[in-house]
């Protein structure tokens, strides 16, 4: 009975709650797809910003303010150089045979005169070759004194070259015409196989190297003259350098308080291996022999002039990358880095790239900047 009742109870609740239309409903809700994340528009470039600083404090810093100048600038670069002697203005003096040194008529730094006696020689060629030219010089003699006439023609021919035979085997052997002719006007040797050897031309003995009695072999040098009115002062360049260099370019020649005129006369040929540089060769006037050869001096070779924009080696600053800046005034008290290049430098000036003429920019104080542009770079780093 009871189980009939509640079977009825059940189904009224179920015609109930349709006919009433309440019940349960089990929904599943779908939430809304998501947005797009808006796309991130690229930011715009911004260079460094400029500083600002205050006059006063540019003021105790020295910060000045001036203008970039169109002009020509003339590049000078400075280079460590050597004197030489000009030997193009030197001579060698030697015996032409292997000979004793008897006698010394000069020394090491005396100035001398063309045709001087420098050193009386001995040798037994000379002996023989004077000998010979004495022989040739008497049959001449008699040959000429009897006269076209009587002597054969033959005859004749045979005297005359070989007295010009013998004559030319003494200059050979180095006797000067003089030496000759003293020779041939005294008709006999009073010292066989002495001759003496003479300056080929005026100047300095800058080379003396020998001892009276020495033996001295063909060909080697005795003395050296150099005229010191003229000197050679050797420099290396880089070979970029090198090749902006001209003969006929102007130079200087700095030598401790003392700057004379020079001129580049030679660009030489060949690269030094180890240190991979040009030599160039200055001829300086050096009348009052101020330099002199083995002495270290400095060579200011002067470029050609050019056209460019140019500031203060003062206003350039380096950045830790290497790279050049300097600081354009936009106001008095704002200045923003900007980066250029350096093309050439003379005279605490620089000519530069990147930067038009008439532009501001601080000249001087320049530290000072770089300093608060690294300190406000480190400020706004995360």
């Amino acid at each position: 009975m009871m189980n009939r009742l509640l079977s009825l109870s059940l189904a009224a609740l179920a015609g109930a709650t349709l006919a009433g239309g309440v019940g349960f409903a089990v929904t599943t809700t779908t939430p809304p797809p998501a947005a797009a994340p808006a796309r991130a528009e690229p930011a715009a470039p911004t260079g460094p910003a400029p500083l600002t600083l205050p006059p006063e404090r540019r003021a105790a810093a020295g910060v000045t303010i001036g203008t970039a100048e169109q002009r020509s600038l003339t590049t000078r670069e400075r280079v460590p150089g050597l004197v030489q002697a000009n030997q193009y203005q030197s001579a060698l003096v030697s015996s032409r045979i292997a000979a004793v040194v008897q006698q010394r008529h000069a020394r090491l730094g005396q100035s001398v005169q063309a045709g001087q006696a420098l050193a009386t020689l001995f040798s037994a060629e000379v002996a023989d070759a004077q000998a010979a030219f004495l022989l040739a010089e008497q049959e001449w003699r008699r040959v000429r004194d009897l006269g076209r006439d009587v002597v054969a023609g033959r005859r004749w021919a045979e005297a005359e070259i070989g007295r010009q035979n013998a004559r030319a085997r003494l200059l050979t052997f180095g006797l000067s015409p003089g030496q000759i002719e003293t020779l041939t006007r005294e008709g006999q040797v009073r010292a066989p196989g002495l001759f003496t050897v003479t300056a080929p031309q005026a100047g300095t003995l800058t080379q003396d190297s020998f001892r009276i009695g020495e033996r001295i072999e063909a060909g080697r040098p005795l003395f050296e003259i150099s005229d010191p009115g003229s000197v050679w002062v050797e420099a290396r360049l880089p070979p970029t350098l090198a090749a902006t260099t001209a003969p006929g370019r102007p130079a200087r020649v700095l030598a401790g308080d003392r700057t004379l005129a020079a001129e580049v006369r030679q660009i030489l040929p060949t690269l030094d291996e180890q240190t991979r540089t040009l030599g160039v060769r200055l001829e300086v006037a050096n009348r009052d022999h101020q330099l002199t050869p083995g002495q270290f001096v400095q060579v200011e070779i002067i470029g050609p002039a050019h056209e460019s924009v140019v500031v203060p080696a003062s206003a350039l600053a380096r950045t830790p990358e290497g790279q050049t800046m300097l600081f354009v005034a936009s106001a008095e008290d704002h200045f923003t880095p900007v980066m250029v290049t350096v093309t050439r430098s003379a005279e605490g000036l620089a000519a530069i790239e990147g930067l038009a003429p008439g532009t501001r920019l601080a000249t001087a104080g320049v530290f000072l900047l770089q300093s608060e542009l690294a300190r406000t770079a480190g400020a706004s780093a995360p």
